[in-house]
Formats: C-alpha cells, structure tokens, sequence
C-alpha cells in the first residue's frame, strides 16, 4: 500500500499550546502517523504521513475544530514512509525570521498556478522571486527567477532592500509549499514594492496544476525524500547540500 504525505499550514491565533500538543500527540499515535507538527501562537503547521484511511482519520479529527475547518492537505504518495519519528513541537513561530509580520493580519494576494504560467507565456514584465534557502533552489527553480542567495530565511528583509530590483514592477514570490511566501510577501510590501502576490500553494501546488512548465530540476522536501519531481514523486538530488 502506498504511504500518503500530506502538509498544510495556517496562521491563526491559538492558545493553549500544551493541552494542543498532547491531544494531538496522542492522535497522531493512535493513527499510526509519523511526521512533524508544529504549534505557534500564531498558528499549526503539519507535514505527516501514513495510511490513507489513517490520514483521512486525521483530517475528521483536525476539521472539528472551527479555527481548521477550511485547512486542505496538499498530498502526494511515496512506497515508504519518509518519517522516522511523530514528532509535536511547540515553537515561538511557524517561520523564523521576520517575526514582526503577522500573516492573519497582513496578506498579499495569491497568484494561481494557472495564473502564473499564463503571465510567464504571455510575456508579462514582473520578477519571479525565490524565498527558499541556497541549497534548495540548488535543487530547481523557476527559469529566469530572482535568487537572493539565503542562507536563512531571516535574511530576506536584508537582502530584499540589497536586490537591485525596480519596486515598481509587480513582484510574484514563491516557496515550497506557501508558508514562507506568508511572511516573505507582507515583508516585500514593507519594502517599497508596489504589487506583491504568493504563488498560491507554492512549488508543489505549482508542479501539481502546471507540472514543470517554466520549472527546471526538482524541488527541495524536508523528509528523507530530500526531493520530488513535477510528478510529486520521490527522487535521488545530486545535490551535495541535500545529501
């Protein structure tokens, strides 16, 4: 049987982190789920995987609270489980790194997947910016995109100012799975930019509705797959980084 991996995130105000952090524990033990989920003052995210009927068991159990009823998993499917631990963690944020911006307060407008192939084939004059850390936009990216060379994410409010970009052209920022774009887009229009959008969904919504249309390589995960292909497919990087 193939092993289901999801991952979805949102910002929301929560309380009660260890009463949290124990009652989902014990769920994800109860289901057999492995993979990490991680509490926030300002919000959930969770990458886990396992069975299919255990995963849907866990989506009932995370949609009868009201503050997650509208979260929807981003899924994909490998032969093993790429989780060695269940793991709940609490954490002082979701992303580490301009912890000044509260994404359920500030948000730029998404861009579709759809949307952004058709702006790249129609021509359309505007950047394609890269949020992710060096190694991982080692392993692909988006052609023609704008890499800032980060080490950390908390490096983007520097190296954003740094970028000799003209603030007048629409910026479309872009990450894995969305959750850094949260933070990176509201930092982006702090900075002077005039139009700001998040590719909605990230890489992996991209290569799911679009497949690798204006995409070269693969794309950085953070589970033993260490990478998926436009297929959300596990593969082998040849990346030293990612090794």
């Amino acid at each position: 049987m193939k092993v289901v991996n999801i991952s979805t995130y949102k910002f929301v105000p929560l309380d009660n982190l260890e009463l949290m952090q124990e009652a989902i524990r014990a769920k994800l033990i109860e289901l057999n789920l492995k993979g990490t989920v991680v509490l926030s003052l300002e919000g959930i995210n969770i990458m886990l995987a396992g069975a299919p009927e255990m995963i849907n068991g866990f989506a009932a159990y995370l949609h009868a609270d009201s503050r997650f009823l509208d979260m929807q998993f981003k899924k994909s499917l490998s032969e093993t489980q790429p989780y060695k631990r269940t793991l709940v963690k609490i954490k002082n944020c979701l992303v580490p790194g301009a912890d000044w911006v509260n994404p359920a307060e500030t948000k730029a407008p998404s861009l579709s997947p759809e949307q952004l192939k058709n702006w790249i084939e129609e021509g359309k004059d505007f950047y394609l910016l890269d949020t992710r850390n060096d190694y991982e936009v080692e392993s692909g990216s988006f052609d023609n995109a704008v890499d800032l060379k980060l080490e950390q994410f908390k490096q983007l409010p520097e190296r954003i100012q740094m970028a000799e970009l003209d603030k007048n052209k629409p910026v479309v920022m872009f990450c894995t799975g969305g959750i850094r774009c949260e933070k990176a887009a509201p930092v982006a229009l702090q900075a002077g930019f005039k139009e700001v959008y998040q590719l909605e969904g990230g890489i992996l919504n991209y290569f799911e509705k679009c497949g690798t249309a204006h995409y070269h390589g693969d794309c950085f995960v953070f589970d033993e797959r260490r990478g998926v292909d436009a297929g959300l497919n596990p593969i082998v990087l040849n990346s030293l980084s990612a090794s």
